[in-house]
């Protein structure tokens, strides 16, 4: 019967809440005798060692206090408990371990984060410097090709001068061969000159018959253009005459930038190459103004080639129901022999758009002007679609 009762003491202690001191960890001064109830008249039911730790429950007991040891529950005396610092260190520790591993997880936080800024900025300051050294490389390459152009514009102009200069020598060679031929058979052979004034065998003075003079002829030149229509363009438009409305992809920012010359205005046709010649497509029909810098923009994928009509005084007229456009002046036209490639190139970095720059002008010659090359074709294959 007495441990029955014992048993629901126990339980009553175990779940009492009605006691004012709070619970807390106390340690054994010395060797503690755990009762079954608060007092020496209950049984001996465990022992702690000096210095355990143990758990109290509640200190409302008068000299005993209800603690709690491993996995059971009993008295013992008050004053053989002792607070325990080590806890009290513990959770100090505890605490500061706890704001320490904070004050590292924010300071890992903000170094990831200047991490990444900085990741950032070098991909960008990579990227910045890549885009500057290829802008660089285009431009030294196109510098590269227009001074090759410029040189191979240079030999073809003095080839072109030497070949005259050879004919014009050739051309005196047989006018003094004839002349001294003429001369061996005596002077009483001699030709008329046209459009002489003076006497065409000598002085009169030497003969009493009045030696015969050419006739004084009036040559007139015709105009074959004085009734066609002169035609004033701005840089950029389209003449008339061609009828013809340029085609465009604005999705591509391309250019072909044009800089004419002093000596001459140009109108340029851009044909888009097909499989075949007779598959090249009209693309774009520019008139250029002289000292002018004209850029042809979103140029559609393709590879490309020219017709170049170089000249002034740009007049037009209708021949047999169809538009005909011509320069009246220093006309010379030409299919250029370099091949334009506008197709985008995708790289690892991005797309790579192409652009061209091209310069045009007339070159004084002997015999007027020349574009220094060797690729001139009709007005009628300049003008055909």
């Amino acid at each position: 019967m007495k441990s029955i009762f014992t048993f629901i003491l126990l339980l009553v202690i175990t779940f009492s809440t009605a006691h004012a001191q709070s619970e807390q960890y106390l340690m054994s001064a010395q060797k503690l005798e755990v009762r079954s109830g608060p007092g020496l008249n209950f049984n001996t039911i465990a022992e702690v060692p000096q210095g355990t730790q143990v758990y109290v429950i509640s200190s409302g007991y008068g000299d005993w206090s209800a603690i709690q040891f491993k996995k059971m529950n009993g008295f013992v005396l008050t004053n053989l408990l002792t607070a325990d610092s080590r806890i009290a260190d513990a959770e100090a520790a505890a605490k500061e371990a706890a704001a320490k591993r904070e004050a590292a997880k924010a300071a890992a936080q903000a170094a990831i984060a200047q991490a990444q800024a900085a990741k950032r900025a070098a991909e960008e300051a990579a990227r910045r410097a890549i885009a500057d050294a290829e802008r660089l490389q285009r431009e030294a390459e196109a510098s590269a090709a227009k001074a090759i152009a410029d040189a191979e514009a240079a030999k073809k102009s003095k080839d072109a001068a030497a070949r005259r200069a050879a004919l014009e020598a050739e051309e005196t060679r047989r006018a003094v061969e004839e002349a001294n031929r003429r001369a061996a058979k005596g002077s009483s052979y001699a030709s008329t000159p046209i459009e002489s004034t003076t006497p065409s065998y000598g002085s009169s003075s030497s003969s009493n018959t009045s030696a015969p003079k050419s006739t004084a002829i009036s040559v007139t030149r015709e105009d074959k253009y004085s009734s066609w229509e002169k035609k004033t363009y701005k840089s950029g438009a389209t003449p008339k005459s061609f009828n013809f409305k340029g085609k465009f992809d604005y999705k591509l920012d391309n250019y072909l930038k044009i800089k004419v010359g002093k000596n001459t205005e140009v109108v340029v046709k851009m044909y888009k190459m097909g499989k075949t010649a007779s598959d090249d497509e009209l693309v774009r029909v520019t008139y250029i103004n002289s000292s002018t810098t004209q850029f042809i923009r979103n140029v559609p994928e393709g590879e490309y080639y020219l017709k170049i009509a170089y000249g002034k005084d740009w007049r037009e007229t209708v021949e047999n129901g169809k538009k005909f456009g011509t320069f009246t002046k220093n006309a010379l036209y030409e299919k250029a022999p370099q091949v334009l490639d506008f197709n985008t190139v995708k790289t690892s970095k991005g797309i790579n758009v192409p652009s061209y720059n091209l310069t045009l002008d007339l070159q004084p010659s002997a015999g007027g002007y020349s574009t220094g090359g060797a690729d001139d074709i009709s007005a009628k294959a300049f003008n055909e679609n």
